[in-house]
């Protein structure tokens, strides 16, 4: 059947006026039968050929071959139409990865099942039927697609993929209780629907490879708690299973008969349903063969409850990669019980501050300590640091909005050119780090804690927070920094710790230059900066910004007057270039010709309004702190007093 056939058909199903009007080209009698047949989804009777009963035909598939029958003398036109379509002339492999995309996704829409593609045209249908792995994906949308993909499937190991629902709950169960061969296993459900699946779920195939099971949140958001736990530990080891993700089911379901599991993925399991620490770390300790280790929301029960380390370490020699969401101690507490090989990586999301004070510094302490044994082996070369801000800082009444949030992560690459880092660091968002003051303090933690004297390579990303103060500290350990990378919002504290540091240098006639901060920087790349930025000043109270203070000096003006003092050391910069950047003046730009040796910039930025100098009445400009007004500001012209010095 061509597509434009099988389309015209699907349309022509409910119109009986169309089918009246098409009447006279045709007088076959089954035909004049339909026609005066209700619409409605009836049972046709059709008269016996050699005298055997009646056969009943639906009526829905008896109009629909009608359909075909009254259009076949189109049938050459149509196939012409689909050969013009590129869609139908892919060629067959290409669709059949495309249709295997389709299978493997399909049951998260409830509303569209993936046999559908297979009646769009002839093409189609021919690659999906010729591609026979295709098949193995049983769809649980309907009971007839159920039968025609178990049928089609042929004793292949099939793939359970559906969203449980009281419709296909039993179809599924006696698949799972009967099916010889299930290869993998993808379920989401209600933790009402998934009751009766639990038992089978505990006992699975003996050929099963994947299992994902995501139990959705229930509506009043209440603790999910099941009736029953008990772990199956008797029969056979199942050493198939390689990939297990757990989403809010019973811990139970992790069973210690998956021999070969490389990839344990839990979320969010209910404290009703956690083990102990000792019982965790026994079942974490038999499966040998773990490569990657996933928690979220998941740890044992009474490291919440803020129990002293055991003491207990466990080995897992083919680990590559530990993935932890949680709070600071909760992350504390699983760290200490784990040793992580040279090779593994490590990513660490904090997403409660609460004991930030307490236990944060261990925190740092734990991951630097891994870090400082691997030193040698796989030194860490790169390091990114990206800042995001989510809604404005202040209310229309200028305080501090409680909605507002900022989020820290830490990046840390090795020297090869691998593009996975061997540290993601993440802190945020939470009520607490709506504080520039836990922002920066979190930073200096992680930084005095790892071995930094090796890295290479400093990129900033959108993040302006930390204060010159805590710049010049954090500076002093990056001997071997060769490369700084900055995007986004302007870092004018970074700036101001280096002019103020070089400019200490550049007046004194006889210096060894061992405080000299960034001794070995070539190369600085600005790119999405607004050159015309301001910077936030420092809070007399203490090493935090105070966003009432305002300087009015502008980024790539600051940044000037530190490549000349520079030069002076006997330290002129390799190169600086300036891309995607806005309010670049060619003043500027022809000075800072004379403190590199290449300077690159495009045009796209480029301030052409005529010649603008330091004295221009242009103030600086400053990205959005408050929704609406914002309050009286003091500003200050740093840079202009700093050359009045001289």
């Amino acid at each position: 059947m061509s597509a434009g056939s099988e389309d015209a058909g699907c349309a022509l199903l409910n119109r009986s006026d169309l089918y009246r009007s098409l009447l006279p080209t045709s007088r076959h009698p089954l035909l004049i039968d339909i026609m005066n047949s209700p619409s409605g989804r009836g049972i046709l009777q059709l008269p016996p050929v050699d005298g055997s009963p009646p056969k009943s035909f639906d009526l829905r598939k008896y109009k629909a071959a009608a359909t075909t029958l009254l259009r076949s003398g189109r049938t050459n036109e149509l196939k012409k139409s689909n050969r013009a379509n590129p869609a139908c002339r892919l060629p067959a492999e290409v669709l059949q990865q495309f249709f295997l995309l389709c299978a493997k996704s399909s049951f998260h829409i409830p509303t569209w099942t993936w046999v559908d593609i297979t009646l769009v045209c002839l093409t189609w249908r021919q690659a999906a039927i010729d591609c026979r792995e295709l098949w193995s994906y049983i769809d649980f949308s309907h009971p007839k697609w159920t039968a025609v993909t178990f049928r089609r499937s042929q004793l292949l190991p099939i793939s359970v993929r559906a969203t449980v629902d009281p419709h296909n709950q039993h179809t599924i169960y006696r698949t799972l209780q009967h099916a010889p061969m299930i290869r993998d296993l993808h379920l989401i459900s209600s933790i009402y629907d998934i009751g009766p699946l639990i038992k089978t779920l505990k006992s699975p195939n003996r050929c099963l490879e994947s299992i994902i099971i995501n139990i959705l949140r229930p509506d009043d958001n209440q603790d999910i708690r099941y009736s029953k736990r008990c772990s199956d530990t008797s029969g056979h080891p199942l050493p198939n299973m390689k990939y297990l993700e757990l989403h809010r089911t019973p811990i139970s379901l992790v069973s210690p008969r998956y021999t070969n599991l490389r990839h344990l993925s839990l979320h969010h399991i209910p404290f009703s349903e956690r083990p102990s620490r000792h019982d965790f770390l026994s079942l974490l300790e038999r499966f040998t063969m773990l490569e990657h280790l996933t928690l979220v929301r998941a740890f044992p029960k009474n490291i919440a409850a803020g129990n002293c380390n055991s003491g207990r370490v466990i080995h897992l020699p083919n680990l590559l990669t530990v993935s932890l969401t949680g709070s600071v101690q909760e992350l504390v507490n699983i760290l200490e019980c784990i040793v992580l090989p040279p090779t593994g990586r490590l990513h660490c999301h904090v997403d409660k501050m609460g004991d930030f004070k307490a236990n944060f510094w261990k925190l740092s302490k734990i991951i630097g300590a891994h870090f400082h044994n691997i030193m040698w082996e796989v030194p860490l070369d790169t390091l990114v640091i990206t800042g995001r801000e989510e809604g404005f800082r202040f209310t229309d009444e200028h305080v501090l909005n409680p909605d507002f949030c900022q989020t820290l992560r830490i990046r840390a690459f090795g020297v090869t050119e691998d593009m996975e880092p061997l540290l993601d660091f993440v802190i945020g968002p939470d009520a607490h780090t709506a504080q520039d003051e836990v922002i920066i303090s979190a930073l200096t933690s992680v930084w005095d804690a790892f071995p930094l004297m090796h890295i290479h390579t400093l990129s900033l990303q959108n993040f302006d927070v930390i204060t010159q103060r805590s710049w010049a500290r954090l500076l002093s350990s990056l001997r071997s920094l060769r490369i700084v990378d900055i995007g986004g919002h302007p870092p004018s504290g970074l700036l101001w710790a280096l002019l103020l540091n070089a400019r200490s240098h550049s007046h004194l006639e006889h210096d060894d230059m061992s405080a000299m901060l960034l001794p070995a920087l070539e190369d600085v790349y600005l790119h999405n900066v607004d050159c015309f930025a301001g910077g936030l000043m420092v809070s007399s109270s203490g090493p935090v910004n105070s966003h009432r203070d305002l300087d009015e000096s502008r980024f790539l003006e600051v940044l000037f007057a530190y490549l000349e003092d520079r030069q002076r050391c006997g330290l002129a910069l390799r190169s600086l270039s300036i891309s995607r950047c806005v309010n670049v003046t060619l003043d500027v730009l022809k000075d800072l010709q004379d403190c590199v040796s290449h300077l690159l910039w495009d045009n796209r930025g480029l301030y052409k309004k005529g010649s603008v100098t330091l004295e221009t009445e242009r103030s600086a400009v400053y990205r959005s702190h408050w929704p609406s007004e914002p309050p009286s500001l003091r500003h200050y012209f740093r840079l202009r007093t700093l050359l009045e010095l001289d």
